[in-house]
C-alpha cells in the first residue's frame, strides 16, 4: 500500500508497499537477516564509516519517504526501501542509536481529519514465525494483501460522509470529494447509524500474475490520481475498493463478510478463506502469488477472530493480524570485489563479487556487471549496495545500484583500453587473459574435447605455449607430462590438424560471417580479389578483412596452415 499520507513512520495494515510505513513495526529482523546481505557492518567497518553511512542513509530514507507521501510516487521500489531500511537499522544498532526514523511533518495547509478508529498496523513475519503464530490460534481467516492506497470510509445512516487517507494512522487527508468520482465506492448504502470501514483502493487489472509481473506501478497510478491538485472531472472506473477491516463488525467473520457483500463490498467475501493449519496458509500464499487476480498483491494477511473491540484499537498495536509477504523478487547485496575479464576479442567484461544471497533457492556470490563502458556508466564500486534478481533464464543480474558509498575509490582501468580485436595474438604477461581466451575459442572451433580453458592456461603458464600454433609442434607435445590423460590430449591436438580450413579461420576470428567463412576451402582464396568481391562485403567489412590479413601474426599462422594443408597461398603477391 502506498501511504500517500502525510504522516509519521508507523507500520500499516495491508500496506503492500513496504516503502513507507511497515518500517517501524513491520520489519522482521530474522527474515531480513536471511534475505539481506550485509557485511556484518559492526565487525567489518570502522566506527567512523558506520556513523557516516548511517547518517547519509537515514537522511535519504527520510527524503524518499517525504516524496512518497507528498507526491504519491517514489524513485525506489518497496523491496529496495524495506531492505535499505533494515540495513540502516543495523547500522544504528551498531552505534546503539534509535532505530526509528524521525517523523515526516505534514504541510500546514493540509486539511487533516481524525480517523474514527485508528489504523493499527500489521506485523510482517517470516515463514517459521507465521507457522508458530498459526499453531497458537484458532478461527483464522486469510486474505490476499492487496497493493494499493489505504483509506477509511465513514458512513452515517447509510450516507458516505468521509474518505480519509491512511496518514499517520491517527489522522489523514480528507478525500471525500474524490470518492464521488470512484464508482466502486457506494455513496449510499442500507445501514443505520455510524459505520467505519478500513480498506484499500486498488488499480483494477485483468489476469494479473504477481509472480510474473510484480506490482507494475499500480499503486502509483492510484496515488497520482488521488494527489492531483485539481478535482477530477470524470469517473475513474479503474479504481476498486477492497475492505479489509470492519472494526465494529459482527464477531463472526462469516457473518461480517456476508453483510459487507450485502451493502456493496463483495470482494472481501470473495477473497477470504478460513484455514485450519499452516499447510493451507502456504498453499493459499502460493495460489495468490502465482494465480490470476484483478489487483496487485504483495503477500497474504492472516487474521484471528474475534478481534478486540473497536474502542481498543490503537496505532501500532495489533496482535490479532499478521502479514506474510511473498518471496523477494530482488535482493540487496554489497559489492565486495570487481574483476575485469578480457575476452578473446579484447572486450572487457566486469564481474562483481557480492556478499552471498539466496534467490529462489540459489546461492549467488557473483554477478555480471556488463562491459567496461556500461560498468563506467553504472558507476559501481566496492562497497556499493545493489539489487540482484534472476533473469528469465535463471542467471543473476543487477537490477539497480540503489546505494553508493560516499567515498568513491575507482580502480585503475586505463590500461584495459589497449585491448582490441587484433591484440594479444601472442603471449605476454599483460596479454595472458586474452591470449588464453583466444586459445580456448580456437580449441572449441577445432572440436577438441577435454581441453578446457584451465588446461590452456596451465600450458601457457607452465609449458611455454606462446603462440596460437605452438601446440602443433610434435616436440612441444612430447614435452607435456606423460600419462593416460596426456595421450588423450595429444590425440585431440593431432586430430585438430585435419579440421577444414573454414574451422581454423573461424577459430582465428576472421571478420567474416559463418556463411562466408564456410565458402573458404583454401587460404589462397582470401587473397583473390575477385573471390573477395563475390562475398559482397561492405566497405567497412572489406577494411576489417584487410586489416586482419595484414596482421603479421595472422600472416604467419596462415603460412603455417598453408604448409600444413600443402597449399601455398600467394602471400608474396599480396605484399
Amino acid at each position: 500500500m502506498i501511504y500517500i499520507l502525510y504522516g509519521y513512520w508507523f507500520a500499516s495494515v495491508y500496506r503492500l508497499s513496504g516503502l513507507i510505513v511497515g518500517v517501524m513495526v513491520c520489519i522482521n529482523v530474522a527474515q531480513a537477516t536471511q534475505q539481506i546481505a550485509v557485511n556484518k557492518p559492526c565487525e567489518k567497518q570502522n566506527s567512523k564509516i558506520i556513523s557516516q553511512e548511517s547518517h547519509r542513509l537515514g537522511k535519504q530514507l527520510q527524503l524518499w519517504n517525504q516524496a512518497y507521501r507528498l507526491a504519491g510516487s517514489s524513485s525506489i521500489s518497496d523491496e529496495a526501501y524495506d531492505q535499505l531500511f533494515n540495513l540502516w537499522r543495523s547500522l544504528q544498532r551498531c552505534q546503539q542509536l534509535p532505530e526509528e526514523l524521525p517523523e515526516v511533518l505534514l504541510p500546514e495547509k493540509s486539511q487533516l481529519t481524525m480517523h474514527p478508529i485508528p489504523h493499527t498496523g500489521l506485523k510482517k513475519l517470516n515463514e517459521l514465525e507465521v507457522y508458530s503464530w498459526i499453531e497458537t490460534r484458532k478461527n483464522i481467516w486469510l486474505q490476499p494483501k492487496v497493493d494499493g492506497v489505504a483509506v477509511t470510509l465513514v458512513y452515517k445512516n447509510g450516507k458516505l460522509i468521509s474518505m480519509i487517507s491512511r496518514g499517520n494512522s491517527v489522522e489523514g487527508i480528507e478525500w471525500r470529494a474524490k470518492a464521488d468520482f470512484i464508482p466502486a465506492i457506494p455513496k449510499q448504502i442500507k445501514y443505520s447509524g455510524m459505520l467505519v470501514l478500513q480498506g484499500e483502493l486498488f488499480w483494477r487489472m485483468n489476469g494479473h500474475i504477481q509472480a510474473k509481473s510484480g506490482g507494475v506501478n499500480a499503486r502509483n497510478k492510484i496515488a497520482g490520481w488521488l494527489m492531483r491538485k485539481n478535482e477530477p472531472t470524470a469517473l475513474e472506473e479503474n479504481i476498486g475498493i477492497f475492505i479489509w477491516a470492519w472494526p465494529a463488525g459482527d464477531a463472526n467473520p462469516k457473518t461480517q463478510l456476508t453483510l459487507l457483500s450485502e451493502i456493496g463490498f463483495p470482494l472481501a467475501e470473495q477473497y477470504s478463506h478460513k484455514i485450519e493449519n499452516k499447510i493451507q496458509a502456504k498453499q493459499l500464499r502460493e495460489y495468490y502469488y502465482q494465480g490470476q487476480l484483478p489487483f496487485a498483491t504483495d503477500g497474504i494477511v492472516l487474521k484471528n477472530f474475534p478481534a478486540p473491540a473497536a474502542s481498543a484499537w490503537q496505532s501500532k498495536q495489533n496482535s490479532w493480524a499478521i502479514a506474510w509477504k511473498y518471496p523477494l523478487r530482488s535482493v540487496l547485496s554489497e559489492v565486495t570485489k570487481l574483476q575485469f575479464n578480457i575476452g578473446r576479442t579484447g572486450r572487457i567484461s566486469v564481474v562483481a563479487s557480492i556478499t552471498p544471497i539466496n534467490i529462489d533457492s540459489k546461492t549467488i556470490s557473483k554477478v555480471n556487471a556488463g562491459s567496461l563502458s556500461s560498468w563506467e556508466k553504472r558507476d559501481l564500486l566496492v562497497g556499493d549496495k545493489i539489487l540482484v534478481s534472476l533473469s528469465g533464464l535463471g542467471s543473476p543480474k543487477i537490477e539497480d545500484v540503489i546505494w553508493r558509498r560516499e567515498e568513491r575509490e575507482y580502480p585503475e582501468t586505463s590500461t584495459l583500453k589497449q585491448f582490441h580485436s587484433l591484440s594479444c595474438l601472442t603471449y605476454t604477461e599483460v596479454c595472458s587473459q586474452q591470449f588464453v581466451a583466444r586459445l580456448t575459442w580456437l580449441g572449441k572451433q577445432l572440436r577438441m574435447r577435454g581441453i578446457s580453458e584451465a588446461t590452456w592456461r596451465q600450458w601457457v603458464e607452465n609449458h611455454n605455449l606462446t603462440r596460437l600454433t605452438t601446440w602443433l609442434s610434435e616436440q612441444w607435445q612430447s614435452d607435456l607430462s606423460k600419462g593416460k590423460k596426456h595421450q588423450m590430449l595429444v590425440k585431440q591436438l593431432k586430430m585438430a590438424k585435419d579440421q577444414p580450413v573454414s574451422l581454423w579461420l573461424k577459430g582465428l576470428a576472421i571478420p567474416l560471417t559463418k556463411l562466408q567463412v564456410g565458402k573458404v576451402t583454401d587460404i589462397g582464396m582470401l587473397y583473390d580479389p575477385s573471390w573477395v568481391n563475390s562475398l559482397n562485403l561492405t566497405k567497412l567489412q572489406k577494411k576489417k578483412l584487410a586489416n586482419w590479413l595484414a596482421e603479421p601474426e595472422i600472416e604467419s599462422i596462415l603460412r603455417i596452415l598453408s604448409d600444413m594443408k600443402a597449399i601455398q597461398p600467394p602471400i608474396e603477391s599480396h605484399q
